[in-house]
């Protein structure tokens, strides 16, 4: 199994992932809840009032504080553990959304073909070199007078087995363009699946 697929499959980056859709999820619906918004009035006797109010709590402040901290850390631990479980399921909702579209499928294809051609280029230019080595040593090995139809031999050899690493090396670059296509038209395709 590969890194990328090790980091891929942990929790923490679902979260991650379910965090992202979430906060992408909230800030979408910002604009519709700041148009219901209506700001009251407030009279300076309500605000004189309320200073009073909060200079009398201010007071009873710290003796309530150290009571409600003790309470409040329980329950803060058990929100953590179903947050933190909420944004697992959520990340694993949002990236399995985003690995089945056909964007997605469409990239992983691509990318196969293009690591494909490029290994083919590869052999292809491994096997040229060595047709083109052997030629070449039977061409020395030859009387004066065979030499010229072996290095034309030589020279045909180099010429086919280089128009042949050519061409796979031209499929090589037309894979990796599709590739690199698919791969902006994924990540088009999942950001919009992330809010959903």
């Amino acid at each position: 199994m590969s890194i990328t697929a090790t980091i891929t499959r942990s929790k923490p980056f679902y979260v991650a992932a379910g965090a992202t859709d979430l906060a992408v999820r909230t800030l979408r619906e910002v604009p519709a809840k700041l148009s219901t918004l209506t700001l009251p009035t407030v009279e300076r006797r309500d605000i004189e009032k309320a200073v009073i109010g909060l200079q009398v709590q201010a007071v009873k402040l710290p003796m309530r504080a150290q009571a409600t901290a003790v309470g409040i850390a329980g329950e803060v631990t058990g929100r953590a553990d179903a947050v933190y479980g909420d944004l697992l399921t959520r990340g694993r909702t949002v990236v399995g959304r985003v690995r089945r579209q056909q964007a997605t499928q469409d990239l992983k294809h691509e990318a196969t073909t293009t690591v494909r051609r490029t290994k083919a280029t590869a052999t292809t230019a491994r096997k040229a070199t060595a047709d083109t080595a052997v030629t070449a040593k039977r061409a020395t090995k030859r009387t004066a007078t065979t030499a010229k139809k072996a290095t034309k031999r030589t020279a045909t050899t180099a010429s086919t087995r280089a128009a042949t690493t050519r061409s796979t090396a031209k499929g090589a670059a037309t894979s990796a363009r599709k590739t690199a296509t698919s791969a902006r038209k994924a990540t088009t395709a999942g950001a919009k699946k992330v809010g959903r």
